[in-house]
């Protein structure tokens, strides 16, 4: 299988998203955020180019990047605005800490493959690399820039994938640095922070592994949508089953369904009042079973009973942190972690990483009121 680390990364987020791009090949055009990132890219590229003579200067990066602009892709003047400013803040910030003739770059948009092999069967992993430096002390230093709010915690990045890839395709194009330190950095331009790591080679074996783990799950994947937080910056909305009624030009017509979903909405608001009011009442009883020390209460009309259930709760943070341990966190990324117990009965899990996993999480014990009538 021949394919680029963006359709890994797309699969990972959802397998319909992979889908979509994919193997059905649909154009979508890029959203505000995207273009955005392009524009920085872009400029950020002439800023490096090696082969300009003199280093560009700050009024020629902010007049390229003003060239790029398009006002046209903004619903609003005072969203073009607010962009166009943070865009010109982002550079600005940026050549006052990354001065051009400071670096020695190697490569601009250095395009790249990564052969796997898999009981002889060769997957070719493909992809661009923003920058290439060469570091005073002879190091590579990979960087890709990232034009999002976030900001993650050191220890995503050590773990993160894309690094990974990209580490073993400079290898493979130059390959006197198998054993060589390469500086892997993520360059965050809003908040003009690079965050660096670096791969050895057991973390780019296990890397090797997990991407065989994502192309036999690609073999055989019925591409089923997966909801996840990153659905409202997804390009496919109108075609995915979760959101492609909102899209729908003609108001419902029939009838029956109208009523129906007036009505389900209707009741399930008078559930949530009723669900509220019996917590309430829940919490008199169990109150006075305590109080009194009892686990049946009788009355006329039939008796309510507490039963003693345990329910173990994970700790988010502590399992990221196993997670990150056992180098299985991208995996989960987009999953509700707390939903991780699930998958720890099955053989996706040594016993060690299960117990690490388990370290996560504590038991609550609760107790239930059952209800019996006469």
């Amino acid at each position: 299988m021949r394919i680029s680390y963006s359709a890994l990364d797309a699969f990972l987020i959802c397998p319909a998203k992979y889908k979509f791009s994919e193997i059905d090949k649909i154009k979508t055009a890029k959203s505000k955020s995207a273009l955005f990132g392009t524009w920085i890219h872009e400029t950020l590229k002439v800023l490096h180019e090696p082969a300009r003579l003199t280093p560009a200067t700050e009024d020629e990066v902010l007049s390229f990047f003003t060239k790029l602009w398009d006002k046209s892709v903004y619903s609003s003047e005072a969203e073009e605005m607010a962009a166009f400013g943070q865009g010109i803040k982002i550079l600005k910030d940026y050549y006052a800490k990354n001065y051009p003739a400071n670096f020695h770059i190697v490569n601009l948009e250095s395009y790249f493959e990564a052969p796997i092999e898999d009981s002889g069967e060769i997957h070719t992993i493909t992809g661009k690399i923003d920058r290439i430096d060469k570091l005073a002390d002879g190091t590579f230093e990979i960087i890709d820039y990232k034009t999002g709010k976030t900001l993650p915690p050191q220890k995503d990045v050590d773990k993160n994938l894309q690094l990974s890839v990209y580490h073993l395709g400079v290898v493979n194009r130059w390959p006197s640095l198998k054993d060589k330190k390469v500086k892997l950095s993520l360059y965050f331009v809003k908040h003009g922070e690079k965050l660096s790591t670096t791969r050895s080679a057991s973390e780019l074996k296990e890397t090797k592994e997990r991407i065989l783990e994502i192309v036999d799950k690609i073999k055989v994947s019925a591409f089923a949508p997966q909801p996840n937080s990153l659905c409202d910056w997804c390009d496919f909305k109108k075609l995915c089953p979760y959101f492609s009624h909102q899209f729908k030009k003609e108001a419902i017509n029939d009838a029956k369904i109208k009523q129906a979903v007036k009505e389900y909405l209707e009741i399930k608001e008078k559930s949530k009042k009723d669900d509220a009011r019996i917590a309430e009442l829940a919490e008199i009883i169990n109150q006075y079973c305590d109080e009194q020390k009892l686990e049946r209460v009788f009355i006329d009309e039939g008796f309510i009973s507490r039963l003693l259930q345990g329910r173990y709760v994970y700790d988010e943070n502590k399992l990221k942190d196993a997670l990150a341990e056992i180098g299985k966190l991208d995996k989960y990324l987009t999953m509700d972690l707390t939903k991780i117990g699930k998958d720890i009965d099955s053989d996706n899990f040594t016993r060690d990483e299960k117990r690490k996993i388990e370290s996560a999480r504590t038991k609550k014990e609760f107790k239930k009121l059952s209800v019996k009538r006469k």
